[in-house]
């Protein structure tokens, strides 16, 4: 019995690895695509900031009727820099901070258990493979169906 519990616990180890693999080119994509947008914005940015301060000159100049442009541009700028932080906030959550040791504050590797460079215990096992699992959660957004099983198991 025991030898069909180890295919299983193996079996599971795989699997997590699995979705681990195809979980991080897919986040790499997501991060890569937000920060291709924030790019764009801030050329946006640039380019109502330059018509803003062409409309300014003109103005000064003695040109009328250009305040409502102004304003235009200025209200536009103020929603762009607005997206530029919603999206930034957007590419910070889907980095995780990186796990750094307290005795000497080198950044450890995800789902470390000892730091590289001192030796002293980090984390536990358990703790990395929660890590993992709750990664992956946060990236479909579900349990799987064993998790699913599981509470219904405990709730019983």
């Amino acid at each position: 019995m025991d030898f069909f519990k180890g295919i299983g616990d193996r079996a599971k180890e795989f699997s997590g690895r699995a979705k681990e693999a195809t979980r991080r080119p897919t986040e790499l994509l997501e991060l890569t695509k937000l920060r291709y947008e924030v790019t764009k914005l801030y050329k946006v940015m640039e380019n109502n900031k330059e018509a803003v301060g062409e409309l300014v000159y003109r103005q000064f100049k003695g040109e009328l009727g250009l305040e409502a442009e102004i304003e235009r541009l200025l209200q536009n700028t103020k929603k762009v820099e607005s997206d530029i932080i919603n999206i930034e906030q957007q590419i910070e959550a889907l980095q995780p901070k990186p796990l750094v040791c307290p005795r000497c504050e080198v950044e450890l590797p995800s789902g470390g258990i000892y730091c590289y460079k001192c030796g002293i215990q980090v984390g536990t096992k358990e703790e990395a493979e929660q890590q993992d699992d709750n990664t992956a959660k946060k990236e479909t957004g579900s349990e799987s169906s064993e998790e699913k099983n599981d509470k219904k198991d405990e709730q019983k």
